[in-house]
């Protein structure tokens, strides 16, 4: 199977697991240079170009596909859509959003649906992939958590069903083998609801010392967002999905990691032990 991969944290497991399956990986890159396995064929592309993603396309049997999360992700996702028409891609696999619909409360969700749809409209086969917030989302924090025992946000008490991202990988890359997946939406989340506190808990336990989350106002995460040079379109985009968080509208898990894989998901505290080197000073 040659499988054409979108470049980025997923994207990136997902290609080394189809290349421990023995498949034929091609990852789309914006610029030479970007992919460090020799066995995964680097495709350099315009995002804007339908005709650049055709000729990547050309010859290859699947696509995952996953977007950076900037304004223009809807525009630049329907480009590739339509190349992967042109091309003869046999079946696309999305990686989207947990709750993705145009009728979503927020911006990131609205924008996955509208994706959503236009995949479902393309008359191409298709399964979607929708992630809850990401455990790998924590490496952010390494510095504060290293120098300060500390790590920041907005969330409150609010909970979420974080997930590993190879739970992720693992379950596109079952999608993209198995035409039984052909048609379907997963929502793919841990095996546990926790907050940022049981975060803070765990990184504490496993690490031997103090580690504390501090909850601050949304206002102030915003000023520390623009402070590492994020638009203010990003800011706002993200800090809307902590807002959800906080009210408790992601406190929920689902069975769907299991079912497609028959394992439960990567818990937390796996996470950790998987990367306890990365927190300690």
């Amino acid at each position: 199977m040659k499988v054409v991969v979108h470049s980025g944290n997923i994207g990136n497991a997902v290609a080394e697991q189809l290349l421990e399956q023995g498949h034929d990986v091609f990852m789309l890159v914006r610029k030479p240079g970007k992919v460090s396995n020799k066995h995964i064929k680097e495709l350099v592309v315009d995002f804007n170009d339908v005709e650049s993603l055709i000729e990547a396309f050309s010859g290859k049997d699947k696509f995952f596909s996953v977007s950076p999360l900037i304004p223009s992700m809807v525009e630049l996702a329907e480009i590739s859509v339509k190349a992967a028409i042109n091309s003869g891609i046999k079946h696309i696999v999305r990686s989207s959003a947990r709750g993705a619909s145009k009728e979503a409360p927020i911006t990131m969700g609205q924008m996955h649906g509208t994706i959503e749809e236009m995949i479902e409209h393309a008359e191409i086969p298709y399964t979607f992939i929708q992630p809850a917030s990401f455990y790998q989302n924590l490496m952010g924090s390494i510095p504060t958590i290293k120098n300060e025992g500390a790590f920041y946000g907005a969330i409150g008490n609010g909970q979420n069903a974080f997930v590993d991202v190879r739970d992720i990988a693992a379950v596109s890359v079952a999608a993209l083998n198995e035409e039984r997946h052909i048609g379907q939406t997963y929502v793919v989340t841990g095996p546990e609801v926790i907050s940022y506190q049981d975060m803070a808990n765990e990184l504490s336990s496993q690490l031997g010392r103090t580690i504390n989350y501090v909850d601050i106002p949304r206002d102030k995460l915003a000023e520390a967002y623009k402070s590492y040079g994020m638009s203010d379109w990003l800011i706002e985009t993200l800090l809307e999905l902590d807002d959800i968080t906080k009210k408790g509208y992601l406190a929920s898990g689902s069975e769907d990691v299991k079912s497609v894989l028959g394992r439960e998901p990567i818990a937390f505290s796996q996470f950790v032990t998987d990367n306890l080197s990365l927190f300690k000073q």
